[in-house]
């Protein structure tokens, strides 16, 4: 099983990167926060990855820490969610607020996320409810208090990722430029000027 991979950032796609290391470019599906840490082309990195393997391919994932590892091979434990709907979960909430989320049983919270339903959502807290309350309680402690996942703020976070903001700055300054009612564009904006 490959834990992680670690080379030269040689190319970086729309949903992927790809990692040369030993004169072999590997192709790794990543979530969107593995892309605002990992976005230096030409630059050594060090990508922790989950190896997929099935009858039609191999397929690796990448993640921009071990804690999103973590919870990803958590996600992919619950009945209907598989490696692609686990990163999907993850490209659009960080790892530590769906930890929170999980631990809290926040069903809201957890189907705010994009391709998420509300049944998803109570299967993933009737399921690893406890399993993230005892494994994942150092998130809080070590990053502050988590703020309630809140769908548009997501997709603020996203933009400002693509625009090369780190996935923490991006979260930080769209909780400061967040008010509620006020539209995606006008968050992202706000967020932008500081």
């Amino acid at each position: 099983m490959i834990n992680y991979i670690k080379g030269v950032l040689s190319e970086v796609g729309e949903n992927y990167v790809v990692v040369e290391c030993g004169g072999v470019g590997y192709e790794i599906i990543a979530t969107a926060g593995c892309f605002s840490v990992n976005a230096a082309i030409g630059k050594e990195v060090k990508i922790p990855v989950y190896m997929c393997v099935r009858e039609d391919g191999v397929t690796l994932f990448g993640f921009s820490s071990r804690e999103e590892k973590n919870i990803f091979g958590r996600l992919i434990g619950v009945s209907g969610i598989g490696p692609k709907a686990a990163l999907n979960i993850l490209s659009g909430v960080s790892a530590s607020n769906l930890a929170s989320a999980i631990a809290r049983r926040d069903t809201t919270a957890i189907s705010s996320v994009k391709g998420v339903g509300k049944k998803t959502a109570e299967r993933i807290a009737l399921e690893l409810g406890d399993k993230i309350t005892a494994e994942f309680n150092g998130f809080e402690a070590k990053s502050g208090t988590m703020p309630d996942i809140v769908p548009q703020n997501n997709d603020a976070v996203i933009a400002l990722m693509s625009l090369g903001y780190k996935r923490h700055e991006a979260e930080a300054a769209v909780a400061k430029a967040y008010k509620e009612g006020q539209t995606l564009e006008e968050t992202v904006f706000k967020a932008l000027k500081g």
